[in-house]
């Protein structure tokens, strides 16, 4: 028997929340963001086929077939289809692997967290393009305005808030594909007390543990859902109730300011428009440094042998978790590490996957570069952030001569990359691993948008085909 919903004044922030959701129609998209929304399914596939030749995309395959080998929905770049939900799963834990994907500065990675779940939903049940992008549009929209006003207090305990709050975009994003009202879909957000705790180790060491951080909600995201759909209800007043989530996660304003500050401009805005994009596969908060020094660099024409000193200034919080010096044992350590990733990006000139391959993970030029990476708060960036984000980088020649610069987070909601830019990024991960002509049918695809494919038959044929030749 379903527990008994409240109804009036107490239906609490979630049943807000799931009633804009569940109102929510394709018509009421703008094109700029359903572009939006295309560029963030395009850029998900990417992220996720950087990370299919590792070892990481082998053991999941693996555990997908023994756990439901169920032909319902694909492993991306693998000719395999598992059960919906370890698809989703599987998906989001490889699209979160090499530090790719899309993510909202302090709200979550909410397209590989929840994007994999809807898509399997799609495979699985059919669904029209209509369906998945406006559940996109909605999940991104939720899961920021949750994870918003606890996320600057969780990174500052070291919890990785995206961890946490991803299954609240997969719970919305699933309840929309299997069509729950707003009542239902409240009462699956009711269950999100259990979803991961996610601290920040994982990612230091190097853990597999980091990467099911956007696996695990697209699982969650789905059995929520499906719960609540059977009859079987969490609360509506989880989020806001007495020691209910915003206890747990160091709210200390009252429920009323927690409301308004959850809902405010719903309808108005959307958060899918502020969603910002990678063009370095490492942690968001290592890109403006990087920027600020490969800028330096080209300006400059700074070699590696003549470098002395690479001085960071930014909010504290960097130095405390992105500063790890090495040894450097694994791909994922080095991605969260500011010190390695400017050594190597001195050293190279770039910063790609090649830079986090194990050849340059131990290579002493790097490490005696990185060992040269020094770091100091800024209190003028302190207290910018969070409304803006900016790291200065000041390079020290052997002779004395000093460069200096600053940068903010590239490809941010203020100067976000153009198709044009995303799809170089696109042609440059997937062409070596499906060829050009796999490439040029996907960018094609994603310039006419997933709107001109009804049915998705197009978006599902072609990624059936896209099977990365190791795999086929």
């Amino acid at each position: 028997m379903a527990t008994p919903i409240p109804t009036g004044a107490d239906l609490g922030i979630f049943r807000a929340l799931a009633d804009h959701a569940c109102g929510m129609q394709f018509a009421d998209l703008s094109p700029a963001v359903l572009q939006r929304a295309n560029l963030c399914v395009m850029d998900l596939l990417a992220s996720t086929y950087a990370a299919l030749p590792g070892r990481g995309a082998q053991a999941l395959s693996a555990y997908a077939s023994a756990v439901n080998p169920a032909p319902q929905a694909t492993l991306w770049g693998r000719s395999l289809r598992v059960g919906a939900i370890e698809a989703a799963t599987v998906n989001g834990a490889t699209a979160y692997e090499v530090e790719y994907d899309d993510g909202n500065t302090l709200g979550g990675h909410w397209g590989s967290s929840s994007i994999p779940a809807i898509l399997a939903l799609a495979e699985r049940d059919g669904a029209s393009a209509q369906q998945v992008l406006v559940a996109i549009v909605a999940a991104y929209e939720v899961g920021d305005r949750i994870s918003q006003p606890f996320s600057r207090g969780l990174l500052a305990r070291g919890v990785h808030y995206p961890g946490g709050m991803g299954g609240v975009a997969a719970t919305v994003g699933a309840g929309r594909m299997m069509g729950l009202d707003a009542q239902c879909l409240a009462a699956a957000l009711g269950f999100t007390c259990l979803l991961p705790v996610a601290p920040y180790f994982p990612g230091y060491e190097g853990s597999d543990a980091k990467n099911l951080y956007s696996g695990w909600p697209n699982h969650c995201g789905l059995h929520f859902a499906a719960l609540a759909q059977a009859g079987y209800r969490g609360s509506p007043q989880l989020l806001e109730g007495r020691d209910g989530l915003a206890h747990v996660f160091g709210w200390q304003g009252s429920g009323e300011e927690l409301r308004n500050r959850v809902l405010e401009g719903l309808g108005t805005r959307h958060a899918i428009l502020n969603t910002y994009f990678k063009p370095y596969p490492c942690c968001r908060w290592i890109h403006a440094p990087v920027r600020a020094l490969l800028d330096l660099v080209d300006a400059h024409s700074i070699l590696a042998a003549d470098i002395a000193a690479i001085e960071v200034a930014a909010p504290a919080f960097v130095g405390r978790m992105y500063f790890d010096a090495g040894p450097f044992r694994n791909a994922t350590q080095a991605r969260y590490s500011v010190p390695y990733a400017l050594g190597a990006a001195a050293l190279h000139g770039r910063l790609g996957q090649s830079q986090f391959e194990t050849r340059v993970l131990g290579d002493a030029a790097v490490q005696a570069l990185a060992a040269r990476v020094h770091f100091a708060p800024d209190a003028d960036l302190e207290q910018a952030f969070p409304t803006a984000f900016n790291a200065r980088v000041s390079v020290t020649a052997r002779d004395g001569t000093v460069h200096g610069g600053q940068s903010a987070l590239p490809w941010g909601p203020q100067a976000p990359p153009g198709f044009a830019d995303l799809a170089g990024k696109f042609h440059r991960i997937m062409a070596p691993l499906c060829g050009d002509a796999i490439v040029d049918e996907w960018t094609g695809y994603f310039e006419a948008g997933m709107q001109a494919d009804a049915d998705l038959y197009g978006f599902f044929s072609l990624l059936r085909r896209s099977v990365v030749r190791s795999h086929a």
